[in-house]
């Protein structure tokens, strides 16, 4: 029975566990950020954090709460931009075409300045005198002039450099993703006790060394490419700027010019290391955070120890999670139909009660759960359907209401008017006008008969016409010959059509892989069946499991037609450098079909004996055996 309150929203459970595990993130990322600002104290002779004394325990503690500002930009970064599932485009290019111009991009590039530059004013403003990083310098004599010190401008150029560069790569591995789980079916529903899931502070200490392989790339590319920019493009153009600027607030020369940035190697060794380190640190929050966001929607029962599902609070648990499904945003959704399909395979007692809520409004509970679940599997069938026929039209798009013609009230007596400009007596034609006419009477002269004397102009067009094709076959023939060899190196990789990214757009969805979506709600339906023998009491829910079969038939069938019409490309060159037959296999296509083949087979062996008695026609029944079958154990199926 369905409970009288009325359902929360399903985020008013998924926000609340979003923030906990955003929070247990941050106070980790709070302890790297201690740890640096205790590395910015070490010198040669003393360490002064060392020291139990007040001051200097004082300024590591206020550099450490001024870097973690310049971590959290990084992770309202990924609060405002985080989403489910990789990017699906055609080719690495229309990736970078599509998503380049995007306002995320700029954001994304905006926020890693901003970290670099607070990080990077952190660190001039609390070094030493003897480092020389101050605003203005004396060249080390007393009686110099007052000079514009030009130590930190290139420290700040840098670290600027450090935060596009930084920005690129989030963008080209797509740091926003999160990767949600697509689970299988069940082989055994008899046991119960999952494997369990690793700890976040577990997974982050495995991922410690890919963070430093990833960091030290970076910095080494940022730090001798970056420099060698400054000293041969950029250096007169910021100095001048900020000469100008500098002579605003201090007393200086008319004019001068960079007096260098002796000794320069110490100075170059403080940024790579300080570069690593903040690298390092917007590694490890782009970790933490993709890392605690992906952990299963459950959380702990404070009574029994146990995790359970964060609805499982609600007065409504179903009605909540109900919501959830429902919802328009993949983001939600994806994370709902995860925890559905948690539900079917490791909680026994709430996936009964989906079965049992049979005055649920519109319709019972399990009828709309399986709703929900067989239209992203429609969904897959039609694009399928798409990439088999382009001029294929879904059943929604036929059922069209038709558009009544014009009535005529009195007959025509005259013909329409144009849609061309009603000109008056002397009122002045139009370039395009002028333009119509003199090509027209071009033709006229050309096609007339009496037209023999200017034979000659006739064949000078023909002429023209024969070079201009032989032109572009020609270009098209060296093109044809030294394009293949580009394609197939580094430079050409952008260019390339790969058979994974085309059949991952079509199987999986675009502009996001919805494969967990697709997934778990085949995981979900196979659950539900395989526990309906033993866990429906009222036998309501064997009534949707004929149109599961049709619908899980119709998608492997359509599955393995799409597959079979494909044909390599021949700028593919990862997909042709393997054996013939492993050619086809596509690790996002191979899952779905091994999720699709898994849940047929055991809703078949189930229900096999009962199959004609719901309704389904024997030729239905062998064609979906024949797709399910693994090998010979499926001829017992009945």
């Amino acid at each position: 029975m369905a409970p009288v309150h009325p359902a929360r929203p399903y985020r008013d459970f998924l926000t609340p566990a979003l923030h906990k595990r955003f929070t247990d993130g941050s106070w980790l990322t709070l302890m790297i950020c201690c740890i640096i600002s205790a590395w910015m104290d070490l010198s040669t002779d003393t360490c002064k954090w060392a020291v139990l004394s007040i001051a200097p325990v004082a300024l590591v503690l206020t550099r450490m709460l001024l870097i973690f500002i310049s971590a959290f930009i990084i992770s309202m970064l990924r609060v405002a931009q985080w989403r489910v599932g990789h990017r699906n485009t055609l080719t690495p290019w229309d990736t970078f075409f599509k998503y380049v111009f995007r306002k995320n991009t700029l954001i994304t590039i905006a926020g890693y300045g901003l970290s670099a530059f607070i990080y990077g004013e952190i660190y001039i403003w609390t070094r030493a005198e003897k480092d020389r990083l101050t605003f203005t310098d004396r060249g080390g004599r007393e009686h110099d002039w007052i000079r514009l010190n030009e130590r930190p401008l290139y420290l700040r150029y840098m670290f600027g450099a450090l935060a596009i560069v930084q920005a690129a790569v989030h963008l080209w591995f797509d740091y926003d993703k999160i990767e949600v789980p697509a689970m299988k079916p069940r082989n055994d529903m008899d046991a119960q006790d999952p494997t369990p899931q690793v700890e976040p502070w577990v997974a982050i200490k495995q991922s410690v060394k890919s963070m430093a392989r990833t960091a030290v790339p970076i910095v080494i590319l940022t730090s001798f490419g970056a420099t060698t920019l400054y000293f041969m493009l950029f250096r007169s153009f910021f100095w001048s700027n900020y000469y100008s600027l500098a002579r605003r607030v201090v007393s200086l020369r008319r004019t001068s010019s960079p007096f260098g940035l002796p000794p320069f190697a110490p100075l170059f060794m403080k940024f790579f290391t300080e570069g690593f380190l903040l690298v390092s640190l917007w590694q490890f929050v782009n970790n933490a955070f993709s890392i605690y966001i992906s952990q299963a929607p459950l959380k702990i029962d404070p009574i029994h120890k146990t995790l359970k599902p964060i609805t499982s609070d609600s007065k409504d648990p179903n009605g909540s999670l109900l919501s959830g499904l429902k919802m328009k945003t993949d983001t939600v959704k994806a994370i709902a139909l995860w925890e559905l399909a948690l539900i079917t395979d490791r909680f026994p007692e709430r996936r009964k009660t989906i079965y049992g809520e049979l005055e649920r409004k519109p319709v019972a509970t399990f009828k709309q759960v399986t709703d929900i679940c067989l239209a992203e599997i429609r969904l897959l069938i039609s694009r399928l359907n798409i990439a088999l026929d382009p001029k294929y039209q879904s059943e929604d798009a036929q059922v069209q209401k038709p558009t009544p013609g014009p009535i005529s009230l009195v007959p025509q007596i005259g013909q329409p008017l144009t849609d061309a400009p009603i000109q008056g007596l002397g009122a002045k034609r139009e370039k395009r006008d002028e333009l119509s006419a003199f090509t027209s009477s071009i033709a006229k002269n050309f096609s007339s008969p009496e037209n023999s004397k200017q034979a000659y102009a006739r064949r000078g067009i023909q002429l023209g016409e024969e070079g201009i094709t032989a032109g572009a076959a020609a270009v098209n023939t060296k093109v044809a010959g030294w394009w293949p060899t580009v394609v197939s190196t580094y430079i050409g990789y952008p260019f390339r059509h790969s058979l994974r990214r085309t059949t991952s757009l079509i199987v999986t969805g675009a502009p996001y892989s919805r494969i967990s979506l697709l997934c778990n709600s085949i995981t979900a339906l196979t659950n539900l069946t395989m526990s309906s023998l033993r866990e429906d009491d009222c036998g309501r829910f064997s009534n949707q499991v004929p149109e599961m079969i049709r619908v899980f038939t119709t998608a492997l069938k359509k599955l393995e037609e799409y597959m079979a019409s494909l044909t390599v490309h021949w700028s593919d060159v990862e997909t042709l450098a393997k054996p013939e037959e492993e050619r086809m296999k596509v690790p996002e296509v191979e899952l779905v079909r091994e999720c699709l083949k898994d849940g047929l087979e055991k809703i078949l062996r189930n229900f096999g004996e009962f199959l004609l008695s719901m309704g389904l026609s024997r030729g239905e029944i062998a064609e979906a055996k024949r797709l399910a079958a693994r090998g010979p154990e499926m001829a017992t199926v009945r």
